[in-house]
């Protein structure tokens, strides 16, 4: 029985990737036009700003939180009577817990954002991979959940061979304080998402995961939302009306893949163990340029190519170690 929920999650967390390595491509079609699979055009509704960034990620959270009724109608019908005992104080700890995990969610979204205007994205997400192993030694903190060889080995080959695959320019950074401010900024965001996980595998322990989920997210759109009406300098947002109905459409499925997302890593990391989902979410840079040259056509050079190929075996053995293992978390 252990085998086959670790086995679930790990399921789970493989759609998870998929649906985080797509957000990011649904992003750039916000601001560039682009060819789906070399035929559909569609994209560039907004011009590329940090105001407008701020726009886009407070409509998919609102997009996402709407969503979440309907998931629960036709998934778990109980999660408006989990949502009213934690609000009369049932369980207080994790609410907290929930609260913590969607603070911790935006912190790392907003880190990452700035991050990416300081210095090329590609050195961003490789500062922002410190997350699996800041992840792994938090459960062993914590928890006593000691790494073992073969999750050792799995995370190293599937955190190289993402980095292998993205692209840096050869100009790291414009400035030598825009270089430290966008590598702090992905060490931060690591940071913050190591804690998401850390948060939401303790809190979905004592509650389920979409419930749980629901409040990351609430909590998550409400801090978007504090963005948006206390926007930092340099902010301001340029839209076009013209492009509103599109831009609605986009932020939309941009919702459903966040809501989607980060429901399968609450109910994969609790089935599977949170050191095993903090890598396998580490695959989704390489799954990103994967998608992006079938979706979009982007170009694969060699090397990345070979980073693939390094990624999936990766994910092999994290796949197969419940086969040779028995433990559940540890």
């Amino acid at each position: 029985m252990r085998l086959s929920y670790i086995q679930s999650g790990l399921w789970l967390l493989m759609l998870a990737a998929v649906q985080l390595a797509l957000f990011p491509i649904f992003v750039e079609m916000m601001f560039q036009e682009k060819f789906i699979f070399g035929t559909i055009e569609w994209g560039g509704l907004l011009p590329q700003t940090q105001g407008n960034w701020q726009l886009i990620f407070w409509i998919q959270a609102v997009a996402s939180v709407a969503g979440i009724p309907i998931l629960g109608k036709f998934y778990y019908p109980q999660l408006g009577e989990d949502l009213k005992k934690l609000f009369r104080g049932e369980n207080p700890k994790v609410l907290k817990l929930a609260i913590l995990s969607g603070f911790s969610l935006f912190v790392a979204w907003e880190a990452i954002a700035i991050g990416c205007w300081q210095i090329p994205p590609g050195v961003v997400v490789g500062f922002f991979l410190i997350y699996p192993i800041l992840t792994t030694l938090g459960a062993w903190k914590f928890w006593g959940y000691r790494p073992h060889q073969t999750r050792i080995t799995a995370m190293t080959i599937v955190t190289i061979g993402s980095l292998f695959a993205l692209k840096v320019p050869a100009m790291f950074a414009a400035t030598p304080i825009q270089g430290f401010l966008g590598i702090l900024a992905a060490m931060v965001g690591g940071i913050a998402f190591a804690s998401y996980l850390l948060l939401t595998y303790r809190g979905t322990r004592s509650l389920h995961p979409l419930p749980f989920s629901a409040i990351a997210l609430a909590t998550l759109l409400g801090f978007a939302s504090l963005s948006l009406i206390f926007p930092l300098p340099g902010t301001a947002i340029s839209m076009p009306l013209s492009e509103l109905p599109r831009l609605m459409v986009g932020s939309v499925i941009l919702g459903i893949l966040t809501l989607v997302g980060y429901s399968f890593t609450a109910y994969g990391i609790l089935l599977a163990g949170v050191t095993r989902g903090a890598t396998a979410i580490a695959s989704v840079p390489a799954l990103f340029v994967l998608f992006g040259a079938i979706l979009v056509h982007d170009f694969l050079d060699l090397k990345q190519i070979f980073a693939l190929v390094i990624v999936i075996l990766g994910l092999l053995v994290l796949i197969t170690e419940p086969m040779v293992r028995q433990d559940w978390y540890d």
